[in-house]
């Protein structure tokens, strides 16, 4: 099984032609989208997780090969990947598992929770691109040097344990820049599914925050 992770606030051409692409080059039939339900590493999503899940939904019409796992919202609490790790892992307890993260993420991942458990759980896919080098500290040098594998037929082949980079296409694409333009009054189009702009504009997401109202100002009596 592969999953990628992620906020999806919301889910864009950068993150779906990623995953069917990462799909293809691991030669598996199927790539499993895992919105967050309560992200520990970034702010809290403007979109509720009802509606990310709904934009998901839509967006996969477009990618036969994609689907939705919505463990981690149905959850609840913080969405810590090592929970969600020992959860795949109780219910395919044999079964290869392998775990997308782009570079930006993996030079983090040592300040995850319990990130050295990650390694015992699933096999790490690191999609890099030029853009973004890998920058280690050490000790994640060392897990990541060891485990490392030059092609995915370790990583089929076995639960977990194993570090693959895979090489995908830069897509400048991001969540940040779509709600940008949306709060700007222009329209994100081609940046993502005509589906999930549709749903956007119906349900008047991203748009400018209410300003709070100025203080009232009170004279001392």
């Amino acid at each position: 099984m592969v999953i990628l992770g992620g906020t999806f606030d919301p889910v864009h051409y950068g993150h779906l032609r990623c995953a069917e692409e990462a799909r293809q080059k691991l030669g598996v039939k199927t790539v499993s989208l895992l919105p967050a339900g309560q992200p520990v590493h970034r702010a809290t999503p403007r979109a509720s997780a009802a509606q990310r899940l709904d934009m998901l939904q839509l967006a996969i019409g477009e990618f036969p090969h994609l689907d939705i796992d919505d463990r981690e919202v149905s959850r609840g609490g913080p969405s810590y990947m090592v929970d969600t790790l020992k959860d795949f892992r109780q219910q395919w307890p044999q079964r290869p598992l392998l775990l997308l993260l782009g570079q930006d993420a993996v030079n983090r991942l040592d300040s995850w929770h319990q990130w050295p458990e990650l390694f015992e759980l699933a096999h790490i896919v690191i999609l890099t691109r030029p853009s973004s080098p890998a920058v280690y500290s050490q000790e994640l040098a060392e897990q990541i040097q060891k485990r490392q594998a030059a092609s995915s037929e370790p990583l089929l082949a076995s639960t977990a344990g194993r570090v693959l980079s895979l090489q995908v296409a830069a897509i400048d694409i991001s969540a940040t820049m779509i709600k940008s333009i949306i709060r700007l009054g222009r329209t994100p189009r081609g940046m993502l599914p005509a589906s999930v702009l549709a749903y956007i504009d119906e349900n008047s997401l991203y748009l400018p925050l209410p300003s709070a109202a100025p203080a009232s100002k009170t004279t001392a009596g």
